[in-house]
């Protein structure tokens, strides 16, 4: 009799430990719903400049990326933005051709005050390195174009003055900014790659994208290896922002 209610005891405790960790994912999930609100309304006066002036990056752990893209089905990573702490936050979400989502990553935000000696390898790799597919080459950007996208950006914090111009199309915030998988995937097939680096920058048109550089153990961007020499540092851009561009069109049935 008692080892019957010592069983039953175990298995009440198990279920409610087994609901406790389900309400606390909904409510991390809830959260993040919040902060993409947040960001949508958020106020980017000088609080927020300051604020995101100690951003150098937010990182992505190799490991918890290469999970993200080998999950069955998804095909495109959506960088998708949230607003906290006077500071703009950031996660990965993989989604499928219709934009289900199917796995997501959060980022942790790397400040260090030597970013700009770290990013100065990007003004000494002014090519882009040949990839071995279109799509490959058609996301890829000069470093040199790259580090002038981020100082352009760093520049713009400190005048504060048109930042929600710069973030938003016509109005509307960007909600996030996507990309096919295949180039995360690229981009963790050098071994000395611990996070990728998601840079904020200014493209052509004057308006904030995110910038992809693969970053060693040190946060330290790494040329690429090619033949037993040092080719220039790969660099990605994810030029399609939501608005004015959606979600992946679903496939005509």
């Amino acid at each position: 009799m008692k080892r019957l209610s010592l069983c039953s005891a175990i298995a009440i405790a198990l279920l409610m430990f087994s609901c406790q960790k389900e309400n606390s994912q909904e409510d991390s999930s809830i959260v993040s719903k919040v902060e993409q609100e947040n960001w949508q309304t958020a106020k980017l006066d000088a609080k927020f400049a300051d604020s995101q002036k100690q951003v150098t990056a937010y990182l992505f752990p190799k490991e918890q990326m290469s999970k993200l893209v080998e999950t069955p089905n998804v095909e495109f990573v959506q960088f998708v933005l949230g607003y906290s702490d006077n500071t703009l936050q950031i996660k990965v979400i993989g989604v499928d051709k219709a934009g289900k989502e199917f796995a997501s990553v959060d980022a942790n935000i790397l400040k260090e005050p030597s970013d700009a000696d770290k990013l100065s390898v990007l003004k000494e790799s002014n090519n882009k390195t040949s990839k071995g597919t279109a799509l490959l080459n058609k996301h890829l950007i000069s470093p040199d174009v790259a580090l002038d996208g981020i100082k352009a950006w760093q520049g713009k914090l400190k005048t504060v003055t048109g930042l929600d111009e710069v973030l938003s199309y016509e109005g509307t915030r960007f909600k996030y900014y996507s990309l096919e998988a295949a180039i995360i995937t690229d981009m963790l097939k050098n071994k000395n790659t611990a996070n990728i680096g998601l840079f904020l920058g200014l493209n052509p048109v004057g308006k904030v994208t995110t910038i992809l550089i693969g970053l060693d153990n040190n946060n330290s961007i790494k040329k690429t290896s090619f033949a037993g020499k040092a080719a220039d540092a790969t660099v990605y851009d994810a030029t399609r922002p939501c608005p004015p561009y959606g979600d992946p069109v679903p496939p005509v049935e």
